[in-house]
Parts: structure tokens; C-alpha cells; sequence
């Protein structure tokens, strides 16, 4: 580790490393790649928080589940904002999607004019072809159906291998934007991690968050932002193609 990353790791904690601060950093994390500067209670040593006094645990998790309401409405905020600039930014998007589709037609014109040039061999290999196809008949009239069963049985389905997947919902190309590397590193950030060495904290942080709003936290989609429980995930099955505009890059 370089001095230059110690640095920003100081600031910038990385998925569920954030530490809670009480005048100084404690060994407490959150749970989240965020840091928590809050009012609360510690022990003696000052490197954990009191949570054995009765009152001081009330006082701590009070606190706690206020810290994960207003980080909810910062989550809200920062993506009603990520979602105005991704709106805004649909016109280069649109250009940069022409431009692949012009790229894609001179490529397939390219293509097109290789097949013709190779159209004479592919007239001199038709009698290899149906002789191939002759010997796999009379192969399949010896009442060896049951091999070949067998071997169909062992083929994956459909939409299971790696190459099905890229051909049905193949990587998106275009580069990150500014407002995606944004939306990735907020989604990060509040990616839960069991807190340590006490998990109650981030119990309290996960109580106030969710109790703040009843709705499903905010995402990037292609579309825009839109709440998690309308986004969709790729799955590789082709669906995509049938909800564009709320399901998620595949990059």
C-alpha cells in the first residue's frame, strides 16, 4: 500500500469499512463504505461504543437509527440528482449508439463482400458437404438413436453457457459515463457489510434506513433511476430486450 492510498482510504473506506468517529476513529466500523462522525456514548478506552449501561445503549441505538434515517435520505438526494444529469445526458448517449450502429453496418458490409469472394469454394466443398450428409443418414439408419439421445441429453440448455449469454444479452460497449461512475460508487457505498466488532450497530444504522422510507432504495437502470423492486438484473435469457428501459447495463 502506497502512502497516496492510505490517504484516500482515510476518507474513502472502501464496501463495509467505514469507521464510526467519536472525537477521534474508533475500531468500530459500520458496515458501510461510509464513516459515521456522531455524538455517541464510548467506552472507557474510547474505541468502541457503550452498549452494556442500559440507558447509554438507548442513548447509542436512538442515535444509531437516526445516523441510518438521514444516510437513507442522502442515498435519495445523491440519486435524484444522479438521475437529473443521466436525463440530461441522453443526447450523447443517442449519438454514441448511432455511431455503433454505423460501425456495426460497415462491418457487416466488409463481411458481406468476403463471403462473396469465398462463394467459389464454397461451391467446390457442396459435394464434401453432401456426402457428409448422406454418411450421417445412413449412420442414423443403423438404430443408433439411443447413443445420440445421449449425447443431446448432455448439451446445456439453452441460455446456461457463457456463449449463449453473451449472444442473447451481449456486453454494452459504450464507456462509463461520469453519472455511472457516480451512481456505482454511491451503490458501493451503501452496500451493507456486517458491522465489527459489535454487529448491533449496524443493526441500528439498517433499522433507521429502512424505517425512513417504505419504498425500495433508488438504482441506475438504462432508463434512469428507478426503484430497485422496478429494476431489472440481466440474466441472460433475452429479456432484456422486452424492459430496456428499466433493467440494468451489462458492462
Amino acid at each position: 500500500n502506497t502512502r497516496a492510498f492510505e490517504i484516500t482510504q482515510s476518507f474513502s473506506p472502501s464496501m463495509g469499512s467505514g469507521r464510526i468517529f467519536i472525537g477521534f476513529r474508533t475500531s468500530q466500523t459500520t458496515g458501510l463504505g461510509i464513516h459515521l462522525a456522531a455524538p455517541l456514548m464510548p467506552t472507557v478506552e474510547r474505541e468502541a461504543i457503550d452498549f452494556v449501561d442500559a440507558a447509554l445503549r438507548s442513548y447509542n441505538s436512538g442515535l444509531l437509527e437516526i445516523a441510518g434515517i438521514v444516510s437513507r435520505l442522502t442515498l435519495e438526494h445523491e440519486m435524484a440528482r444522479i438521475g437529473e444529469l443521466w436525463q440530461l445526458g441522453a443526447g450523447e448517449r443517442a449519438e454514441w449508439e448511432a455511431k455503433r450502429e454505423e460501425r456495426k453496418k460497415q462491418k457487416g458490409s466488409v463481411e458481406e463482400k468476403e463471403d462473396k469472394a469465398d462463394g467459389e469454394t464454397v461451391t467446390s466443398e457442396s459435394t464434401t458437404i453432401s456426402s457428409s450428409l448422406f454418411s450421417f443418414a445412413t449412420f442414423m439408419a443403423r438404430g443408433v438413436k439411443e447413443k445420440v439421445t445421449e449425447v443431446v441429453k448432455q448439451l446445456p440448455v439453452i441460455g446456461e453457457d457463457d456463449e449463449t449469454t453473451e449472444l442473447l444479452n451481449p456486453l454494452d460497449d459504450r464507456p462509463l459515463s461520469v453519472v455511472e461512475l457516480d451512481a456505482i460508487l454511491l451503490m458501493k457505498a451503501y452496500c451493507p457489510r456486517q458491522s465489527t466488532p459489535d454487529t448491533l450497530v449496524g443493526q441500528a444504522l439498517a433499522k433507521g434506513f429502512s424505517r425512513c422510507l417504505s419504498t425500495m432504495p433508488p438504482v441506475l437502470t438504462k432508463g434512469g433511476v428507478c426503484r430497485g423492486s422496478d429494476a431489472k438484473l440481466p440474466s441472460g435469457n433475452g429479456i432484456e430486450a422486452f424492459v430496456h428501459s428499466a433493467c440494468v447495463r451489462r458492462v
